[in-house]
């Protein structure tokens, strides 16, 4: 079979072509695009290395002692020549830590500016990575540590994560809109350490609701012609704590305690125990045998200092609901 003429060539100009739009262009044209849009970059780098250079000869580079201020000249300076005065203070920086002499002509000024930072940044900016010839201003980023414009790896992902949700609302919505989504509920919580760290939370909240419906609990209870009398009793119990200064266990330990206690307060009222089977009532009160056992256990352990468990306890809290 005979081919046309063309068809090697056009596929021998596709396998080698980098552009993402082979079809688009032929080698000769991308290469033209290529060459005119460097020039143009080189042109801009130019300008902007001259514009640095400007302002050191306007106001030199600050020895130590020396307080002239530079900003209020490049203010006045950046309003005569139209230009934002923070872009102005960034080409005078990128011109400090690059002298003329150690610049590198094939290369950007964004590549230049990403690489300013490094110790060794003279002889970094000679070796592109991967033998190419040139640098990127991502590559560039990520050689000096800082985050590319593309992230690529899952940490550069994160960090730019991290960098856009550094307000807290704005956080709190994006949370809360990416967990609406099963998977990635269900990958966050198969996580052990994400699971302590919502519990936690969760706990947190639910102390502070019950301290808020134990004190108003309290004051429903207390008559008009009681308050008076009731007062010294509740400084008492608002005071026995210095919730500033106490530590962290002391305050779990108070907060469960409360929890517990506000939520029976509000679920006994309204049980329909008529309607329980024995089964589930010798549950209930195996429960709060080893509820007890356990607070029985806390108080020892707060007047002794001593926190073991011996074999007995152990069995009593390891006990099942189940039992006949």
């Amino acid at each position: 079979m005979v081919r046309p003429p063309h068809e090697g060539r056009l596929t021998m100009v596709r396998e080698r072509l980098p552009s993402p739009f082979p079809q688009r262009y032929t080698d000769r044209q991308w290469a033209r695009y290529v060459r005119q849009g460097r020039e143009l970059v080189q042109q801009e780098s130019g300008l902007q290395f001259a514009l640095g250079d400007i302002t050191l000869k306007m106001v030199p580079k600050k020895e130590v002692g020396d307080r002239r201020g530079v900003f209020p000249v490049l203010d006045r300076y950046a309003d005569s020549i139209g230009i934002n005065v923070h872009s102005l203070l960034s080409y005078r920086s990128v011109a400090i830590h690059w002298p003329v002499e150690h610049r590198q002509p094939g290369e950007s000024f964004s590549v230049h500016r990403a690489l300013e930072a490094l110790d060794d940044r003279f002889e970094i900016i000679k070796t592109p990575p991967g033998g190419a010839a040139h640098w990127t201003e991502d590559q560039a980023l990520r050689r000096a540590g800082r985050l590319p414009h593309r992230p690529l790896t899952k940490e550069e992902k994160l960090d730019r994560v991290r960098t856009l949700l550094t307000n807290s609302e704005s956080a709190v919505g994006a949370v809360e809109e990416i967990i609406r989504r099963p998977d990635i509920a269900q990958k966050v919580m198969a996580n052990p350490s994400n699971q302590r760290i919502l519990y936690r939370a969760h706990h947190e909240q639910r102390v502070e609701a019950a301290a808020v419906r134990l004190a108003q609990a309290h004051d429903r209870e207390a008559e008009p012609e009681e308050e008076a009398a009731a007062e010294p009793a509740r400084r008492l119990r608002e005071g026995a704590v210095d919730y500033r200064r106490a530590s962290r266990e002391a305050l779990e330990l108070i907060g469960s305690g409360t929890a517990f206690l506000v939520d029976l307060q509000e679920m006994v009222p309204r049980l329909h125990v008529a309607e329980f089977t024995d089964r589930e009532v010798r549950a209930i009160l195996d429960n709060h045998r080893r509820i007890r056992a356990a607070l029985d256990w806390c108080d020892s352990a707060l007047a002794s200092g001593d926190t073991t468990m011996d074999e007995e306890l152990a069995r009593i809290l390891a006990e099942g609901d189940d039992q006949p």
